[in-house]
Order: structure tokens, then sequence, then C-alpha cells
């Protein structure tokens, strides 16, 4: 069995940068010179950040996350106030090593831990098993950029 997604985790620390949002919507552009004005700054921890006294950041290891687009280098954003639920994508320590996956409860099989990536078996969570959420991925930030040679445009 291949490994799992591992993370690197990091304390939040609160920007202090905002930043412009057009008025106008981006239709996979730019916008129009007419609309060549700001509505407002927005500070991005505004945006991704709903309990910054729990909340921490986790460098993506691995691509048991790959098709939902879930990259090794990619930063999560994790809550740790959140109470998980099926299907949230969570990191968890298992056996004392950070993972994250997408959880899945069913009353009959349980706890299982998912990757999003068929080279990776599910994680079934025995009752032995030293398994802890740790936190639920709300945000994820990628560096897109430095992506654009994956394309095939």
């Amino acid at each position: 069995m291949k490994s799992s997604t591992n993370l690197q985790i990091y304390k939040f620390k609160k920007s202090e940068t905002e930043l412009p949002l057009f008025l106008s919507s981006i239709q996979a552009g730019f916008p129009s010179p007419a609309d060549d004005y700001l509505e407002e700054c927005l500070s991005l921890d505004d945006v991704c950040i709903a309990n910054a006294a729990s909340t921490f950041l986790g460098r993506i290891t691995g691509h048991s996350l790959k098709d939902v687009c879930i990259y090794e280098g990619d930063i999560a954003v994790i809550d740790k106030s959140l109470k998980p639920e099926h299907r949230d994508l969570v990191v968890c320590a298992i056996d004392g090593e950070f993972n994250a996956k997408i959880l899945h409860i069913d009353d009959l099989q349980g706890i299982r831990l998912l990757s999003a990536n068929p080279d990776y078996k599910p994680i079934i969570i025995q009752e032995l098993t030293d398994f802890r959420i740790w936190g639920v991925i709300t945000f994820v930030m990628q560096d897109i950029k430095n992506r654009s040679r994956d394309w095939n445009y």
C-alpha cells in the first residue's frame, strides 16, 4: 500500500494585508475597463478563517487527494473547532502521524478514511487504532502559476 497524504502543521498568524476586491465579477478574465473601481478591501483572513484561535495551516505532502484537486505543496486551512461530519476533508492523527483524508461514517462499517486517488486503499479505523480527528479542512490554497506546466492547453 502506498503511503498516505501527510501534513506539516503551522499555527495561523493573522495577516495585516488587505487586497482590493473588484465590484464586478470576473468572467474568467479581467473586468471591463468601465468597472475600473473597487468595492472595498478584503482580507483573506475574513474569507478563509472563521475562528482564528482554532485555525492552523497544513502543507500537503503526497498524492492521495489528487482527484479532489488537492496536490503536494498546497496549503490546507484547518479549523479544529468544527465538528467533523460525513464526507468532510479532515486532518487525522493515526498512530501519531497526521493525514488528510475524506471522512466516511457508516452505521454498519464504522469510520473509514478515504483517499481521492485509486492507488490508495481506505483506512479502516479499528477499535485499537490510535485515531483522533484533529480538524476539518475548510479551504485549500494553491500555487496555480507554478502548476501551469501540468495543463495540456
